[in-house]
Formats: C-alpha cells, sequence, structure tokens
C-alpha cells in the first residue's frame, strides 16, 4: 500500500473513533500527529479526567490462523514496546473495507500490547486473539469506566488474562 493510502486508513480510523467517543458524550480531540504514540486524548464531559488514546487501524485486520489461533492484527510500531499506563488505551480499528460492513473497534489496555510486542521483531504486529473479542469487541463504555475512575476497569487494565491472549514465547 502507498504511503499516501495508509496515512487515509489511518485517519480515518482516527476519526471514526472519535466519532463513536463524541457520540457518548466523551470530549475526544485528535493530535493530528502533534503527539508522539496518542491519537485521541478523551476526556470526561466536565474535563475533569483524561485518557491517552493511540489508534491502530487496519483495512482488514481479521486472520483465520496467526500462532494457532483466530484473531486480528494490526501494525503497532516498536513504539508501543513496554509502553504501559493504565491511562492509555489502545482502539484497534478494523474497518473491513469492501465487505460493507461497519468498522469494528476493539478497546485494549496498554498492558496487552506493550507486553507482547518485542523489540526483536523486524516487523512490530499485535495480535488480538478471537478469544478476547469479548472483552474488547466495540465495548466503549471501558472508556467511560475509565474516565469515571472504576476500580474494575484499573484492574481490567493491569492484568493479563492468561485464558484469553497469546503470550509471546508461552502460547507461541
Amino acid at each position: 500500500m502507498s504511503k499516501g493510502r495508509s496515512q487515509f486508513i489511518g485517519a480515518s480510523g482516527q476519526f471514526y473513533v472519535a466519532h463513536q467517543l463524541t457520540k457518548r458524550f466523551i470530549h475526544a480531540s485528535i493530535t493530528v500527529g502533534n503527539a508522539p504514540s496518542v491519537d485521541i486524548i478523551a476526556a470526561k464531559e466536565d474535563g475533569s479526567k483524561s485518557i491517552s488514546i493511540q489508534v491502530k487501524t487496519s483495512q482488514d485486520a481479521y486472520r483465520r490462523s496467526r500462532y494457532g489461533r483466530e484473531g486480528c492484527e494490526w501494525d503497532v510500531g516498536s513504539g508501543v514496546i513496554e509502553k504501559i499506563s493504565p491511562n492509555l488505551w489502545y482502539a484497534f480499528v478494523d474497518l473491513k473495507l469492501g465487505s460493507g460492513n461497519e468498522p469494528d473497534v476493539y478497546i485494549v489496555p496498554s498492558l496487552w500490547v506493550g507486553d507482547f510486542v518485542k523489540a526483536d521483531w523486524s516487523r512490530k504486529m499485535y495480535f488480538l486473539p478471537s478469544s478476547a473479542w469479548e472483552l474488547t469487541k466495540n465495548k466503549w463504555e471501558i472508556i467511560s469506566s475509565c474516565l469515571d475512575d472504576n476500580p474494575e476497569t484499573k484492574l481490567f487494565s493491569q492484568t493479563w488474562p492468561e485464558d484469553k491472549l497469546v503470550r509471546w514465547g508461552q502460547n507461541t
């Protein structure tokens, strides 16, 4: 894919996530490349709390079999490695271009991404197995809950569900 086209894919994911947040009365400010590793600052309606969201977008993220499992996969770059915070979340967008279907967005804690991707990989990719979709797929309430300082969401952001995820070196 050409550099210009990939920029359109990335921007469409960012605008889609911002749209979804805004219609839920969450302020969504797109950084337009002005903040490394942060694409959207999401804030409560009253401005009392904010979190950072990194958006990664794929035209077609679905993989029938990767690491021996069904799931979705996105290019993430080396900036994700060991970058972990309860206030940093990933919105992985699967545009499903050409399918006629609405995009799906997977809301994922930075722990899952920062722990999965390794520095010695030639291509930095994040794989989310289908077993974790029920926890993350179109779960916009995670963002609201995080902004409300919900203790369960904070725990979720700091937990690696071994039965749902692939951990490099352990399940691969």
